[in-house]
């Protein structure tokens, strides 16, 4: 929605129809100096209702110049005008980066539409962000024409929009067009009820440059003094910096308690009467300020919210700097003012800029701790922010409250030791604190303990802290508008407690912690317990409800256009994991890489370890146990040099065991599993595995017993892989019908969960089984399989010969047969080699043997043509 026309406007319809022309277009970019017309211009545009779509008006401040922060205000904006955005496009709860496929969203929504769009930056020279610049870029090239950018700026030159000038699709409209022409300027002064002879009407317009904001001070000024006065002198143009006199004319003009009522108003960017009481010591600024919008003291309403004023920056710039000439000592009075309204108002940031602007570090860090803003500074689109307003905190400024805020900024860098260092300190002094601050001074100094126990993996003192934590927020009257906090004690106590393996703890915890993170400002913490649940499932075998959560947080933070750098690791990584035992290589890829890039698997322990272990894993399925082991031996530094819980630990000695045998490396790999802390169904089941291997069918059997039995259960895993395994020592033994239910009941324990890798995983023990008993293929679509044909079971849809396909001359041998069964399973020639325990050569021989027979140059085709005969 454009901002409401308060004043009279002179009718400029040669300007109107430049906007129009360049509506039609995707750039139209108006740039002039301060107070040229450029807002009311585009403003009155609006107004006309010739817009091809919904108006989205954004005006721009110096904050909004972080990429998170921006696309936020730009989102509510489109939304706010109508713009239909689906519900997977949310906004950013991160002012430091956006991920682009949020913008991709965008644009397609916006593509897709049947109407155009017109977005509207006023203010647009606040964002020098170059990041935000190209992502605007982005989305307007990518909207395909329903996108319509208006650009309202005191500065043009981005070098972006050269690019679309040279295309033709860029409509400029700058200073020069904006300049007052002598019929409009005679027209403004109309509306002032002044009129001029055309030889001072000439010279006013030249000496002013037609510049709006000139002419219609000197309009005023004219009042001031009863009538028209001739312009001698010639005028300081369109620079800010030289119009004081000007305004001064104006200011002249005011009553002196309206003079010391801008004086002492003009420390702040916005006003309102409250606010303005509380800096003058009156009670009259409701009345004033609407006096001085009323008589046009460049002074107006902010549209996005009533009630709130700001004066014009010419204004602004001139009051200032007069206050401090005329009245510096009460500069930093007024912003000390200004602070505690604010805070009184619950406006956190603006009340550490004033305390900052006074130099009053202990006001500006006390209203901070008093208030619980310790959460934004550690997350939220506030973080850059509050950084920024307390950069100039100088190291000689002692106290709790100091420290503490120095120790939540050292932790957004991870730096643990100045953190701990400032924490420390903070506690130290908190006694001399008045008795209604300790308890949100040591809440925060609990949070921050507890989130560096998490990057620690230390379980005592996450516990402590969560202990402290909930004790001091339960004292502190502010704790309920800040859930955050309470949010990130439980993310954090509950991912130690994960990584301690004290699994029924973690999930009570992260239980609460996700329904703590229901509140606002918790975006950051919920999805980090999201992902700590998925984890948690999946180490308890629950494969579908941890790729729910997992896909839960990657969504949330997909919707918020949050970089996968910027993300917790947790969901890729459960992700990962569930489609690895699933069988989705290309899932499985995606998220750990996604997992890898991940803040988490640089400061989580759990994410960090975890990360080069499944990689492993995954080139061990694919057979480059070179690679497996160099991912193996990456895991302790991974985790920070840190041990790993006994849980994780095991799973790093299976892993290993597994690559191992996977190299016929027996001795490594029961050593390996000799680190494995007993009994454990996996442990076992690995050393049968070890055992069939080695050709010791017996021992494997003898190992197996007691889990088939049910005796000896870690999860569903283990018992699928144990009947696998036991499938293929009855078929080793040409016990047939046994076999066939051992496969039988390894399928009906993996279909729930849909356990595919261990039946498809090259060289695992379920390949060689489902060849021999393909009805069970066929039973099991799950498995994603084609039954040959000829097996009693429906082959795959449109898989009919095309004709006549005649047998071979010269018949396949049985061990040709064989490797042409596990070729039409898409096994490579190594999985083959090591499934029938040959060497790639021989196999390699027997495919040659296969072509030729078959008449046929190229491994697809041997297969089709297989199929059609019926041979597999």
């Amino acid at each position: 929605m454009s901002p409401r026309i308060r004043t009279p406007v002179v009718d400029r319809p040669r300007l109107v129809e430049l906007v129009s022309r360049g509506v039609d277009g995707p750039l139209t970019v108006v740039s002039g100096a301060a107070g040229s017309g450029k807002t009311l211009l585009v403003a009155s545009w609006c107004a006309t209702a010739t817009s091809p779509g919904p108006v989205a008006w954004l005006t721009l401040e110096p904050e909004d110049d972080a990429p998170g922060a921006f696309w936020a205000y730009v989102i509510a904006a489109l939304r706010r005008a109508g713009a239909r955005l689906p519900d997977d496009v949310g906004e950013p709860f991160l002012d430091s980066s956006v991920a682009h496929h949020l913008l991709a969203r965008v644009a397609d929504s916006l593509a897709t539409d049947a109407t155009p769009v017109v977005l509207v930056l006023d203010q647009f020279e606040a964002v020098t962000s170059r990041q935000v610049h190209q992502e605007l870029d982005v989305l307007l090239r990518h909207t395909a024409g329903m996108l319509r950018l208006v650009l309202l700026t005191r500065d043009d030159g981005s070098r972006w929009l050269h690019r679309y000038e040279l295309r033709g699709d860029l409509v400029r409209i700058r200073n020069a067009d904006l300049a007052f022409t002598e019929e409009e300027a005679a027209c403004l002064l109309q509306q002032h009820g002044l009129q001029l002879p055309p030889a001072a009407l000439s010279a006013l317009t030249e000496q002013t440059s037609g510049w709006a904001a000139g002419l219609r001070l000197c309009a005023l000024s004219m009042q001031r003094r009863g009538g028209p006065a001739p312009f001698e002198a010639p005028l300081p143009g369109t620079d800010p910096t030289v119009t004081g006199y000007l305004v001064d004319e104006v200011l002249e003009g005011q009553p002196p308690d309206v003079r010391d009522f801008l004086a002492r108003t003009c420390v702040v960017d916005r006003l309102c009467p409250a606010l303005a009481d509380a800096l003058t010591g009156r009670a009259d600024g409701e009345v004033v300020l609407r006096r001085l919008q009323t008589a046009d003291v460049l002074t107006t309403e902010v549209e996005q919210a009533p009630g709130w004023y700001r004066y014009h920056p010419l204004l602004l710039h001139v009051l200032r700097a007069e206050l401090g000439r005329a009245r510096p000592g009460s500069v930093d009075e007024l912003h000390r003012r200004a602070s505690a309204w604010f805070e009184r108002e619950g406006l956190l940031l603006e009340a550490v800029r004033h305390a900052a602007a006074a130099s009053d570090w202990q006001a500006a860090t006390a209203v901070v701790v008093r208030r619980l803003g310790i959460g934004r500074i550690l997350v939220g689109r506030e973080t850059n922010q509050l950084d920024a307003a307390l950069l100039d905190l100088p190291a000689t400024v002692g106290g709790s409250m100091p420290a503490v805020i120095r120790a939540a900024r050292a932790l957004t860098v991870f730096d643990l030791e100045a953190c701990r260092e400032q924490v420390a300190a903070a506690e130290e002094r908190a006694e001399d604190e008045a008795e209604a601050d300790r308890p949100p001074l040591l809440a925060s100094t609990a949070v921050i303990r507890a989130i560096v126990a998490r990057i620690d993996g230390d379980l005592p003192a996450a516990e402590s802290a969560l202990a402290a934590g909930e004790s001091q927020l339960s004292r502190t009257p502010e704790a309920g508008a800040h859930p955050e906090m309470h949010a990130l004690l439980l993310s954090s106590v509950g991912t130690v407690q994960l990584w301690a393996g004290r699994f029924d703890e973690a999930e009570q915890v992260l239980r609460r912690g996700l329904a703590v993170s229901a509140g606002p400002g918790c975006q950051y913490p919920r999805l980090n317990v999201l992902g700590r649940l998925a984890v948690l499932e999946y180490a308890r075998g629950e494969l579908g409800r941890a790729a729910e959560l997992g896909r839960a947080e990657v969504a949330r933070a997909d919707e918020s256009g949050l970089p996968v750098a910027r993300r917790t690791g947790a969901g890729h990584l459960a992700l990962a994991l569930v489609a690895v035992d699933q069988g989705d290589q290309t899932a499985a890829r995606r998220h750990l890489d996604a997992a890898a890039a991940s803040v988490g698997a640089r400061q989580d322990p759990l994410v960090a370890a975890w990360v080069p272990m499944l990689r492993a894993l995954v080139h061990a399925d694919h057979r480059d146990a070179r690679r497996a082991l160099s991912s193996l031996a990456a895991v302790p530094a991974a985790a920070g040099g840190r041990s790993l819980p006994p849980w994780l630990a095991d799973r790093l000695a299976l892993t290993s065991a597994l690559v191992h045998t996977e190299r016929r490396d027996a001795a490594a790999a029961e050593a390996a599993l000799d680190a494995v802390t007993p009994p454990s169904a996996q442990q076992v089941v690995a050393r049968a595995t070890l055992a069939l291997a080695g050709g010791d069918r017996g021992r494997a059997a003898e190992l197996l017993s007691p889990v088939l039995a049910g005796e000896l259960i870690d999860d569903t895993g283990s018992q699928v892989e144990a009947w696998l395994l036991a499938a293929r020592v009855h078929l080793a033994n040409r016990a047939r019908p046994l076999a066939r239910e051992a496969l039988r009941r390894a399928l009906s324990l993996a279909e729930p969960e849909r356990r595919r890798r261990v039946f498809l995983r090259p060289g695992g023990p379920g390949r060689g089984l489902l060849s021999a008993f393909p009805d069970l293929v066929g039973a099991n679509g799950w498995l994603g399989l084609t039954p040959p044909v000829g097996s009693g079971t429906p082959g795959p849809r449109g898989a009919a010969v095309a004709g006549p396909v005649e047998m071979p001359a010269e018949p396949l041998t049985n061990r040709e047969t064989t490797v042409l069964v596990r070729m039409a399973q898409a096994m490579s020639a190594e999985d083959i080699a090591h499934d029938l325990f040959l060497s790639i050569n021989t196999v390699k021989t027997h495919q040659r043997g296969i072509y030729r027979k078959l008449a046929v140059s190229r491994r697809n085709d041997a297969v089709r043509k297989a199929r059609s005969l019926g041979l597999v």
